[in-house]
């Protein structure tokens, strides 16, 4: 399965790197967190909203995600860690579905981009 130019689109994937612990200004542990990001890899995907009975269970019976990214870049190592930054807004990864000829993401909507 090969996927056609025209319907490519360009996405951004971030690795996930670390998470650090936010400190007070006086150094004092607060036991929250950020979650440190890699630089963007920048690539061309096909990116869809989920649709037919086939599609949902690929990801599960009841998966949580809002569109579904599909890239022929097998070296692509995307992992549910990272994050996928697309034209509209931030996306979290939910599952990753590799196959022979495909890689398949689930995503799910973090932020609404600007208009």
């Amino acid at each position: 399965m090969k996927l056609l130019r025209r319907n490519l689109t360009e996405v951004e994937y971030l690795p996930y790197v670390s998470k650090e612990e936010i400190l007070t200004d006086g150094g004092k542990h607060t036991g929250r967190y950020a979650v440190k990001y890699g630089d963007p890899v920048v690539f061309k995907a096909n990116i869809s909203t989920p649709s037919g009975q086939t599609q949902n269970q690929f990801f599960g019976i009841n998966p949580d995600y809002t569109h579904v990214l599909v890239t022929d870049r097998q070296d692509m190592d995307i992992r549910e860690t990272g994050k996928i930054l697309w034209r509209d807004g931030e996306y979290e990864i939910k599952a990753v579905r590799p196959s022979l000829n495909v890689l398949s993401v689930a995503l799910k909507r973090l932020t609404a981009g600007q208009e």
